[in-house]
C-alpha cells in the first residue's frame, strides 16, 4: 500500500514540477518580449538626442484591379534629420524624386519639404531648388499654423517608431512619437509567447485605436539582444479585411557604441478600402553623438541640405545664375544601395 501510495506521490510531483517548470518559461519568455520592447525605447531614447539620418528609399503603390492610372507607381524618396536635443536645434526634411514625365523640365528634379528649429527661431520651406531662401515662422502663427501654412506636414518621421506601428501610419503626416509604447505598453494587450527556432521569440498582441481593430505577430531575434525583427498586423475589422501590413527590419551595430541601429525597413499595406497596396523600402545611415561635428549643426545655414553633403557624398539640386537648377545625385534604388556596401 506505501509502494503504491509512495509512486502516486512521485507521479504527481513529476507533473506539477513539469506545470511549474511550463509556467516558469512562459513567464520568462514574456519577459523577454516586454524586455525587448522596453530596450527598444532607452535605444530610441538615447540614440535621438543628438544625430545625423539620412533615409533613401522608395514608395512603390500598387493597383491589384484595372484602374485609370498605371498599375505600378514607384516614388523615389528621401528622409534628411539632423537633432542634437541640447541646443534645441532639429532639422527633418522630406525629399520626393520628380522624373522628367512629371515636370516640364526635361529631367529628374528633387521636391523638398524642409523644417528648420534652432531656438526660437522656426524657419521652412517647399518646392524644388529656387533662389528663395527659407520662410521664417511670424510671431502671431503657431507652429502648428506654420507647418500647414507652408506644406510641411510630410517633415515628420520616426525612425524607431515607425518601426513597429502599422505601415499605413509611414505615409501618414501624423507624428507617431511614443508610439512604442502606446501600441504595445498601454493601448495593446499582450496574447501569448512562444520561442521559436533561431532563438526567436513569437508574441501575438490584440490591439485596438478609435476605429482600428488588428491582431499583431511580433518577432524579436535573440542575436539583436530581441530587438523586433518582424511586424504583422492582421484587421479584425469586417468592414476592412484588406488593411493588413507586414515590416521587416535588419539592424547594424554602431562601431564605436556597439548599439543596434535600424539599417534596412521593407513594409506593406493594403488600403482601407480598394484593391490597392503600398510597399515601402527604406535605407538608413546614421551618425551619432560625438561623430557630428558641432559645426554640423550650423543654425544660419542658407541651405541646410547642404550640411549633408560631405557626409554621406551626396549633393542636392541647387540654384545657380547663369543656368538655374543643378541636378544633384541621381537616385539609386534600395537595393543597388545595400549592394554597395
Amino acid at each position: 500500500m506505501w509502494i503504491r501510495f509512495l509512486s502516486i506521490l512521485v507521479v504527481f510531483l513529476c507533473c506539477s514540477l513539469s506545470m511549474w517548470a511550463d509556467e516558469k518559461e512562459e513567464r520568462d519568455t514574456e519577459d523577454l518580449v516586454y524586455q525587448g520592447i522596453a530596450d527598444l525605447t532607452v535605444l530610441r531614447d538615447s540614440v535621438l538626442r543628438r544625430y545625423v539620418l539620412m533615409a533613401k528609399g522608395e514608395v512603390q503603390r500598387i493597383h491589384l484591379t484595372k484602374s485609370g492610372g498605371p498599375p505600378l507607381r514607384i516614388q523615389p524618396a528621401y528622409k534628411l534629420q539632423a537633432v542634437d536635443k541640447s541646443k534645441h536645434f532639429s532639422y527633418l526634411a522630406n525629399g520626393r524624386v520628380l522624373d522628367s514625365s512629371a515636370t516640364t523640365r526635361g529631367y529628374d528634379l528633387q521636391y523638398w519639404q524642409e523644417f528648420f528649429r534652432c531656438g526660437n527661431m522656426i524657419k521652412g520651406r517647399t518646392g524644388p531648388a529656387s533662389a528663395l531662401g527659407y520662410t521664417t515662422k511670424k510671431k502671431d502663427q503657431t507652429v502648428k499654423q506654420f507647418i500647414e501654412s507652408e506644406s510641411l506636414k510630410h517633415t515628420s518621421f520616426q525612425p524607431f517608431d515607425n518601426l513597429i506601428t502599422h505601415a499605413l501610419f509611414l505615409a501618414s503626416p501624423r507624428d507617431q512619437q511614443g508610439w512604442i509604447e502606446q501600441v504595445f505598453l498601454k493601448e495593446g494587450k499582450f496574447l501569448e509567447a512562444t520561442k521559436a527556432t533561431q532563438g526567436q521569440i513569437v508574441s501575438r498582441w490584440r490591439w485596438k485605436h478609435h476605429s482600428l481593430d488588428f491582431e499583431i505577430e511580433m518577432t524579436q531575434s535573440k542575436v539583436f539582444d530581441y530587438l523586433p525583427v518582424k511586424l504583422k498586423y492582421t484587421s479584425r475589422d469586417k468592414k476592412m479585411p484588406g488593411l493588413f501590413s507586414e515590416s521587416e527590419i535588419e539592424w547594424i551595430e554602431h562601431k564605436s557604441t556597439k548599439q543596434f541601429l535600424p539599417h534596412v525597413l521593407k513594409s506593406a499595406t493594403g488600403a482601407p478600402f480598394g484593391p490597392t497596396e503600398e510597399h515601402f523600402h527604406w535605407v538608413f545611415d546614421w551618425r551619432i553623438g560625438n561623430e557630428i561635428d558641432d559645426k554640423f549643426f550650423d543654425c544660419e545655414s542658407e541651405d541646410f541640405r547642404q550640411q549633408f553633403s560631405p557626409i554621406f557624398d551626396f549633393y542636392f539640386d541647387t540654384y545657380g545664375q547663369p543656368g538655374g537648377i543643378l541636378t544633384g545625385t541621381p537616385w539609386k534604388t534600395p537595393e543597388e544601395l545595400i549592394d554597395e556596401e
